[in-house]
């Protein structure tokens, strides 16, 4: 029997998201805001907040454990700031 999880991950398959301006290229279809963080170069990741824009121009916080599903149609968006700024 074929195993199901091989199914839904075409080999090869790239699945790109930007952090600001810059694009990013994985083979993981779900990315954790840390590994998005990382992946940019924002080390240590707990010194940003990560936010991903979504429908309607509105922001949706990313914890670094939280799950992003980068199959959706597009390319998702993250921003972020440093932690010691103040926000206002």
């Amino acid at each position: 029997m074929e195993n199901i999880m091989e199914k839904a991950k075409p080999q090869g398959k790239k699945y790109k998201f930007k952090v600001r301006n810059e694009v990013f290229e994985t083979e993981n279809q779900f990315i954790t805001g840390r590994e998005a963080l990382e992946t940019a170069g924002l080390i240590p990741p707990d010194a940003y907040k990560l936010d991903l824009k979504t429908k309607g121009n509105r922001y949706q916080e990313i914890g670094l454990e939280d799950t992003v599903d980068l199959s959706n149609p597009g390319i998702e968006k993250f921003t972020y700031i440093s932690r010691d700024q103040s926000e206002g």
